[in-house]
């Protein structure tokens, strides 16, 4: 792939995973859940690290779901192809288990978790050589979808998150979503927040995601991230000189993607 005033970089892989233990709970509140017939519904939910028991249910809600929405997962037509969807599955199941993720779910009246409501899948980043990461994108099916993950550490390894901040390990994101029903109510931004706390608790200092879209960048300077950096999509081209996202509206202002940080401790 070909990335305007950018040097391939080859990407290092990751791998970190949260001390045992259980659980940790982040937050509970109520929020509102709209109603099908256009009524709303006052319910508790509870914003908490995933439970390894969930993990499956994530992995359908996040491959149902996040890349029917996701711009470039859209414009790449993932959802379209057996062989992505599996290969997403399997990036997702990875980053799940460093057990560092966080999800909302709404509370039984025993307060038992019941439904996901919303999903912020995170890993941790560092510099150590870890060969599980870049053995499962090599080993990809998908043709489309290992672009994609090429690309995304090329473009962070260009950044330098651990020189720009002096750091040897920093928080990503591998998605962020929020049922219908219950958007409009900042709870994505509440998860992008919750970051503060987990880099507090696991003393891992810095932050950083790929924030393909407008309203999520939004989100992200809402909650305090600073911009690294801004690609316009007309700037990204595949190894053919082509738009490596030719679906995505080039003509409109919010067409960039962004690397965006935010300091934890």
């Amino acid at each position: 792939m070909k990335i305007k005033n950018l040097e391939n970089i080859r990407p290092v892989p990751a791998d970190w995973k949260r001390p045992a233990g259980p659980p940790h709970v982040w937050q509970q509140l109520e929020v509102d859940e709209q109603l099908n017939d256009g009524t709303t519904e006052r319910v508790r939910i509870i914003i908490q690290d995933i439970p390894e028991d969930r993990y499956d249910e994530v992995v359908e809600y996040m491959s149902n779901f996040f890349l029917s929405e996701l711009n470039i997962f859209v414009s790449l037509k993932i959802k379209e192809y057996k062989d992505a969807i599996e290969d997403y599955r399997k990036l997702i199941k990875h980053f799940l288990n460093e057990n560092i993720s966080i999800g909302a779910f709404k509370l039984g009246s025993d307060d038992s978790l019941r439904e996901l409501v919303a999903v912020n899948v995170l890993f941790v980043e560092t510099k150590e050589a870890n060969k599980s990461l870049e053995n499962i994108v090599t080993n990809f099916k998908s043709r489309s979808l290992k672009k994609y993950c090429n690309f995304k550490n090329n473009i962070l390894e260009n950044v330098d998150i651990y020189r720009t901040y002096g750091v040897d390990k920093y928080i990503c994101s591998a998605g962020l979503r929020v049922s219908p029903a219950f958007r409009g109510q900042k709870l994505g931004v509440r998860l992008l927040e919750i970051r503060n706390d987990i880099g507090r608790k696991h003393e891992i200092a810095i932050t950083s995601t790929v924030f393909t879209g407008v309203q999520a960048q939004k989100q992200a300077k809402r909650s305090g991230f600073e911009t690294n950096l801004s690609l316009n999509y007309v700037e990204i081209l595949d190894d053919d000189g082509r738009p490596m996202f030719p679906d995505i509206d080039l003509r409109s202002q919010g067409a960039v993607l962004k690397i965006m940080s935010k300091k934890l401790l």
